[in-house]
Parts: structure tokens; C-alpha cells; sequence
């Protein structure tokens, strides 16, 4: 016999559908072929029944919770070993959990938020009377009764699921949202961790939030450990002080600072809801922190305070004797009453007129199927059932089967139709978007809403979450919701050039990036230590948390001036220009061809700033000359006679020189339009 909807255990508890699983067990819905009633049962995760000190420790913790009869615990019946694992059998509730109604109804009024927080408490204060420590109080734990009554689940079973809602790390274990500091580090767990937890509740109930919380389990455990909550005052401020100082003592990190016990806090309490609205009206807390003393305790005056009991004395011996002849008389008359309907009985000769015919009530709405049977004298009993042909809420069969004769009175086991069956969602998350689609239709389900999301963490096109969660139950074709990342969010670069670097720093940061790689540059147009480029570019767009490199510019440095003799001038000019300098130029005459560079000013290969005038001698030509040579004389006769005298030519003065030419291209026509 596998363990599944369907099975038997022990040849007793016949399982129904799955209500929940974690990584440490499963919770089916069962029904006691025995006392004739539905209950709960846990299965042991094959994974843990292999390990003898787990499976010790869990038969160990079992009998211990067994043992814990309080009106805000959740009764547990009976364990036992079947198929290789092992079972304990629990009071079953139909709910809701707490989670369930501080998700629906939010904040809860403060006065309802401490009832329901001291019931807590007065659980744990007869689980720590036993040496039993939670460890994982949390909504999720706490069922609530439709008279109002909690009661506290999975006592002395430390969970140990494997999920974003578990943590467990060596020695470990709860829940992150609610684990106490001391846990977190893995440290000894006391009644103060308890406590710590209930003031989490309280908190969230009071809110509608926890204190702490954050993607990773651990990320939500540093929280835990380092950091303080925020007050419950800053989300709800109709939190009385009195009250919102005592979650955020609940709430100290270290053990001995905070509630030790759940008497400490249970007494915080009592006095807080003395000045809450109704805190005039008597309320009942069953703490189990007072010894008994023998003494009947009543409640107080109406008109008291909350908590507080009166002890009368002892009834009065004679008046109880001289109640003893009233009981005398009303027991004979239920024996005298009882005999009369045994009478009727026997006198019917043994006919089978006391055997009466079962209904055929399939395909009945519960109550309507109800209704008949108890007409025809019999005691309906309703069990759910999964079904895939008969809707939820109708009569699917009963035991024993319409039409067959049964004693009047018998009981008739109504099988009552839940719906399809269900079955375990599966993990999807991490996977991306076709093969977490593949995954859920293979299972029985199909693809729900699909919203898309950024995320820095899971890469594009993953799945980040889905709803239902993995593990939960779901019927087959159900919608699996699945919230898939887009991948890095994108943020536009701003404009940061010619700012200071730490202005350049502040801005980018404050739009989701940062600085990358910073170089410097001389620049003569920038003023030093300003931005003169980045990359990317002003309004491009990158992924949030990118990096900007940026270049800073410096003080300019002297620099070697060109050598630019001998070179044209329109040439040397645009040598000198393009490493830095200006350039002035001046002409004279020379015998080097027109435009020729004669010399400069700093001198080539000398060291000056970028920027300095450097000023070169450009030749404009030899110049024009009007003088003509002497011509020489004629070469001597024979005749003897003496030569004649040279002849002499005025020679012309000089042309006047042109002035420089600043341009360096040499001389100018002269200006016909002047003087």
C-alpha cells in the first residue's frame, strides 16, 4: 500500500486528499474507521524516515505534543509506523489560519490583535511547562475557530522545509520572516525564541506586515540579527504607546532584554488591554502560569479589570449534602426513562420493524442528503471525497449504500464530493518561461497570467515567481500564474560632463549607476578636475547598476616646440598650431626662396606651455636693385697715347625696402588707389 489518497494506515486511517506538504512532511485529510471521525494525519518525508536520530527525535517530540491537553492547542491523537515511515494523527481544522485572515480583513483592530496574541502565549505557556519549545510559531501555525478560539499547530516538530519560506543552515530551523536572532546564529533556542516569534504575530497582526523581510531567507535572517524593527506606530499610529513599546520589547535582540516567558509577556499584555475599547469586559486567559491551589476561581465583577479573578471560598459541606436527594431523584428518573424505551423494544416480537431502509441520496447537496437520512431515523456522517465526475458539494455515495435495510439510528457515512482530484504544483521558478510551461502542462496544469517584471537577480526571460507556490495542491487544469524577469531595469545616463568627479559621482548614483573607470586628460578649454567625456553618452540608456567611465581633465603640461626652419611658412604654421601653440610670422628679405621660414621664437626643441605664441621669420626674396656694373674699359692701343678717362655714371640710390609682410607670403603689389 503506497501512502496515498486512498490508502489505509494502520488499517485504520483512511487517507483523502492532500491538505499541505513541506519538505518535512505531508498533511492528508483522513478518516478514523474507528471513532468514526475525520482527523488529520502527518506523514514523515521518506528523506527524513531514513535517518534514525530524526526519526527518534520525531516519535520523541510526537509523544511529548501528544501529551499537551490545553484549549489552544491542536489535540494530537495517535502516531504510529506504516510503509517504511511514520504518521501522527492530529485534530483535524477546517480553518482558517491566522495568515488567512490578516491577509484578508489587514490590520487587525488592537484590542482583537492582543485576545488573540494572549492565546498564543497561553498555548506556549503549557507547551514550555512540559520542556516543549515551538520553535516555528508563525500565522501560518495558528488555527482560528469560528468561535474565535485559536489554537496552535505543529508543536515540538521542528520544520525544516527547503522553500523561500524556510531557512536551515546546521542547526537552524524555522521560518525567516519569524526566526529569533539567537536561532538565526544558530544558538541555543529557549522559551524567550517563542516569545520573540509571538511578538512577530502581534506585530503583523497589528500592521499587516512583518518587521522583517527581504528576497532570500537570508537576507531576512541578517535582518533579524542586526537590525532594529520599525516601530508598529510609523505604519498603524492608532497603536497605543503602551502597547506598540511592548512588541518592541517582545522584539529586543538579545534573549535576556526581551520577554524570558510567556507568563512575562501574557502579564504585558493584561495590562495593555485594560485601557483597550471592550478592555471592561472580563476575559478568560487560560495561561496555565498560576499553580493550582485547590481553590474554585470565577471570574471577576464585569465592571474589572481584564484578567483579574476573585477566589471564593469552598461550597459549604451541608448545602452540598442537601443537594444529594435532588440527584438521587433525577438519576432514577433517567433509569426509570431508560427502561421505558427498552420496553418498546422488546415489544415489537423481534420483527424487523426496527431495521429501516437507507436513502438513495446521491447526487444531494450534504444538507439536503442530510435531511432524509435523519428522517428516516439515521445519523449522517460527511467525509470528503475527490472526484472527478460529481461536483464539489454533492453526495457522491454513502456506506452502507441506498436501499440497503440497516438498524434505525445506525450511522450512514455520506461521501460528499470535494472536487477533482488534486495534485502537488510543481517548483518552476529559475526555469525559463517555455520549459516552466512544458513542466506545468506535463503535470496536469496550464499556464495562467504571465506578467514580466525587471530584476537584477534572475536573468531575462527566467521565471521569478509563480502562484500557487510549488508544493501547494491545485486541481488538474488549473491556472499556474507565473511573474517572468525582463531582465536588468534600464535607466537613462545623465549628463554629468563638465561637472565636478563627486558631483559627476552623486549624480549618476542617484540615477542607478556608478562611476567606472576615471583617466585624465589635459585639456586648456575644461577647468581641472572637471568631466571633459563619459561613456556611455549622455541619454543613452544601460542597465541599472552599470558602470559610467569617466575622463577628468588635468593641468596642462609644457611640451617641445617644433623645429619649423626651413619649412614653408603655411606648412610650419599648421605643424605648430595643431600640438598647441599660436603662431605669429614676420618677413624679411633674404636670398632663401619666397615663404621659406628663416628662424622662430621660442627656438624648435625648446620646452614651453600649450598655448604660447611662437612667432617664425618667413624670407619674402632678395628684393629689387636699380644699380648697374662699371663698364669696364676697352683693352689698349698701340698708339702710345694716353688711355682717356673712364667714364662715370651716377649710380641711382637704393630702391626703399619693403616693409615686412606679418602673413608670411611674401611682398605685396602696391596699392594703385595710394598717394
Amino acid at each position: 500500500m503506497s501512502i496515498e489518497p486512498g490508502g489505509v494506515l494502520g488499517g485504520r486511517y483512511e487517507l483523502g486528499r492532500q491538505l499541505g506538504a513541506g519538505g518535512m512532511a505531508r498533511v492528508y485529510l483522513a478518516y478514523d474507521r474507528v471513532l468514526d471521525r475525520e482527523v488529520a494525519v502527518k506523514v514523515l518525508s521518506e528523506r527524513y524516515a531514513a535517518d534514525p536520530a530524526f526519526v527518534e527525535r520525531f516519535r520523541r517530540e510526537a509523544s511529548a505534543a501528544a501529551g499537551l491537553n490545553h484549549p489552544n492547542i491542536v489535540a494530537v491523537y495517535d502516531r504510529g509506523e506504516a510503509e517504511s515511515t511514520y504518521y501522527i494523527v492530529m485534530e483535524f481544522l477546517a480553518g482558517p489560519d491566522l495568515k488567512r485572515v490578516i491577509r484578508e480583513h489587514g490590520p487587525l483592530p488592537p484590542a482583537q490583535a492582543v485576545d488573540y496574541a494572549l492565546q498564543i502565549l497561553s498555548a506556549l505557556a503549557a507547551a514550555h511547562k512540559r520542556g516543549i519549545i515551538h520553535r516555528d510559531i508563525k500565522p501560518q501555525n495558528v488555527m482560528v475557530g469560528d468561535d474565535g478560539r485559536l489554537r496552535v499547530a505543529d508543536f515540538g516538530i521542528a520544520r525544516a522545509d527547503a522553500d523561500a519560506q524556510m531557512t536551515e543552515a546546521g542547526s537552524v530551523i524555522g521560518t525567516a520572516q519569524y526566526l529569533s536572532p539567537e536561532q538565526a546564529r544558530g544558538e541555543e533556542v529557549t522559551a524567550a525564541s517563542d516569545t520573540y516569534a509571538t511578538g512577530i504575530v502581534l506585530y503583523e497582526m497589528l500592521t499587516g506586515r512583518v518587521p522583517f523581510d527581504g528576497d532570500r531567507p537570508v537576507t531576512v535572517a541578517m535582518k533579524q540579527i542586526n537590525e532594529p524593527p520599525v516601530p508598529p506606530q510609523v505604519f498603524e499610529p492608532g497603536i497605543p504607546d503602551e502597547l506598540n513599546d511592548v512588541v518592541l520589547k517582545a522584539l529586543e535582540k538579545r534573549p535576556g532584554a526581551r520577554f524570558t516567558s510567556a507568563e512575562d509577556f501574557t502579564a504585558a499584555l493584561i495590562d495593555v488591554r485594560r485601557n483597550l475599547p471592550g478592555g471592561e469586559q472580563s476575559t478568560l486567559i487560560l495561561t496555565g502560569a498560576a499553580p493550582l491551589t485547590g481553590e474554585t476561581r470565577v471570574m471577576g465583577d464585569r465592571t474589572g479589570s481584564t484578567g483579574q479573578m476573585a477566589a471564593v471560598p469552598p461550597p459549604d459541606p451541608a448545602r452540598r449534602r442537601s443537594r444529594k436527594p435532588l440527584w438521587i431523584a433525577v438519576l432514577i428518573l433517567v433509569l426509570a426513562a431508560a427502561g421505558v424505551a427498552a420496553a418498546l423494544v422488546l415489544t415489537r416480537g423481534g420483527s424487523d420493524s426496527g431495521q429501516v431502509s437507507v436513502p438513495d441520496v446521491t447526487g444531494l447537496e450534504f444538507a439536503a442528503a442530510a435531511e432524509q437520512l435523519r428522517e428516516a431515523g439515521l445519523q449522517p456522517a460527511q467525509r470528503a471525497r475527490a472526484s472527478d465526475a460529481v461536483p464539489a458539494g454533492q453526495v457522491i455515495n454513502t456506506r452502507p449504500a441506498g436501499g440497503q435495510e440497516v438498524a434505525r439510528g445506525s450511522t450512514v457515512l455520506v461521501n460528499v464530493s470535494s472536487g477533482p482530484a488534486t495534485r502537488q504544483v510543481p517548483n518552476v521558478v529559475g526555469q525559463s518561461l517555455e520549459d516552466a510551461q512544458a513542466e506545468i502542462e506535463r503535470q496536469g496544469f496550464v499556464v495562467g497570467d504571465v506578467t514580466r517584471r525587471a530584476s537584477n537577480d534572475v536573468p531575462q526571460g527566467d521565471v521569478i515567481s509563480q502562484s500557487p507556490g510549488a508544493g501547494a495542491q491545485a486541481g488538474e487544469g488549473d491556472a499556474i500564474d507565473l511573474v517572468v524577469s525582463r531582465g536588468q531595469e534600464q535607466v537613462e545616463v545623465p549628463d554629468v560632463l563638465d561637472q565636478s568627479l563627486d558631483s559627476a559621482t552623486a549624480e549618476l548614483q542617484g540615477a542607478g549607476l556608478a562611476v567606472g573607470d576615471v583617466s585624465e586628460s589635459e585639456s586648456s578649454s575644461i577647468s581641472p578636475g572637471n568631466v571633459i567625456s563619459q561613456s556611455p553618452d549622455p541619454g543613452a540608456r544601460a542597465d541599472r547598476g552599470s558602470t559610467v567611465d569617466l575622463v577628468i581633465a588635468s593641468e596642462p603640461q609644457g611640451t617641445d616646440v617644433p623645429d619649423v626652419t626651413g619649412l614653408d611658412a603655411a606648412d610650419a604654421r599648421s605643424k605648430l598650431e595643431s600640438v598647441g601653440f599660436s603662431v605669429t610670422s614676420s618677413g624679411v628679405e633674404s636670398s632663401e626662396p619666397e615663404g621659406t621660414v628663416l628662424d622662430q621664437t621660442p627656438s624648435g626643441g625648446t620646452t614651453a606651455d600649450l598655448g604660447t605664441n611662437v612667432t617664425i621669420i618667413v624670407s619674402i626674396g632678395p628684393g629689387d636693385t636699380t644699380t648697374e656694373a662699371p663698364t669696364p674699359p676697352p683693352p689698349p692701343t698701340d698708339t702710345g697715347s694716353q688711355p682717356p678717362p673712364p667714364t662715370t655714371q651716377a649710380t641711382p640710390p637704393p630702391a626703399p625696402t619693403p616693409a615686412p609682410d606679418p602673413t608670411g607670403t611674401g611682398p605685396q603689389p602696391p596699392d594703385p588707389n595710394s598717394p
